[in-house]
């Protein structure tokens, strides 16, 4: 693979762990507003519950809804961004009550808000999943979310020991840590596990990657396809599929003839991809990826 297309991978990768992170932090910190808003209730643990709900239904909402608004995939982006927001609230909120019934165990403390905080992270990552019933995505929002809630906690609880009786800028601060925390860790946890993937190397969304976790992707305009490409018109709704067969994935042309190939030749029927072939859908360019 030439220096070029190797750059524009890297430079990619950490523009999905940017906007994931800054997703999650937005997420988050609209969450912690609408709590202190909407939210006064003397009972302590339906004010976690409340602020688990928001917080993790606002950053469930954000982080499912990046890559679908950074493609213009409107209807993906609805159906997705629902499922996020209605996972990461159930999660949030039973994550947040557990993890401060874990808090009081360890008496508070960096190890205590970073293992409870750990539990929310879990119940928020899994969101990613269960938005696009995805069981790889549902593993590796577990791990993100454990990892990022952890690391997001233990920060949240030094900076606001830092800032002493600042307490509602060091719950500001903590909360975006905790949501780009989050968002960074599912991005890199992807990122070093994935198995197989296509990204974009020339059209509208060059440098996307599409994870392929089911057994049949479909790749295509439709907004339902797994591998949504717009802005290109010699793309056919359903211009071709990406389907496990054993150990192999092959592509299946569904488009007229001359307008699907691989490595430059054209594929009238299936092929069997490995891993660097370069597919062309019309004008539009992908890379395929397996480990």
């Amino acid at each position: 693979m030439s220096t070029a297309p190797v750059a524009r991978i890297k430079s990619a990768n950490l523009r999905q762990a940017y906007d994931l992170a800054l997703a999650g932090a937005i997420g988050a910190l609209v969450g912690l507003y609408l709590y202190v808003e909407l939210v006064d209730s003397p009972a302590i643990w339906v004010c976690d519950a409340l602020a688990g709900t928001l917080i993790g239904g606002t950053i469930g909402f954000f982080l499912n809804a990046s890559g679908p608004s950074r493609d213009g995939a409107w209807l993906k982006l609805a159906h997705e961004a629902t499922w996020g927001t209605l996972a990461g609230a159930l999660g949030g909120a039973i994550g947040l009550v557990v993890g401060e019934y874990v808090l009081g165990r360890f008496q508070g403390g960096l190890v205590g808000r970073a293992v409870s905080w750990a539990i929310l992270g879990i119940g928020i990552g899994l969101s990613q999943g269960l938005a696009t019933r995805s069981r790889q995505r549902l593993i590796y929002g577990l791990i993100g979310g454990t990892i990022g809630g952890f690391i997001g906690g233990f920060l949240f609880e030094a900076i606001r020991a830092r800032l002493g009786a600042r307490y509602d800028l060091g719950q500001g601060i903590g909360i975006v840590v905790l949501g780009a925390g989050l968002g960074l860790s599912l991005a890199l946890v992807e990122q070093v596990l994935r198995r197989a993937w296509v990204q974009v190397l020339r059209g509208r969304q060059e440098g996307r990657s599409y994870l392929l976790t089911g057994k049949k992707s479909a790749l295509g305009l439709d907004e339902r396809a797994e591998v949504g490409l717009f802005g290109d018109p010699t793309v056919a709704r359903r211009h071709a599929e990406i389907v496990v067969s054993g150990r192999d994935f092959e592509l299946k042309n569904l488009a007229p003839s001359g307008r699907t190939k691989v490595n430059g030749e054209v594929v009238e029927t299936t092929k069997i991809l490995a891993d660097g072939d370069r597919i062309e859908l019309g004008h539009t360019l992908l890379l395929f990826r397996r480990r």
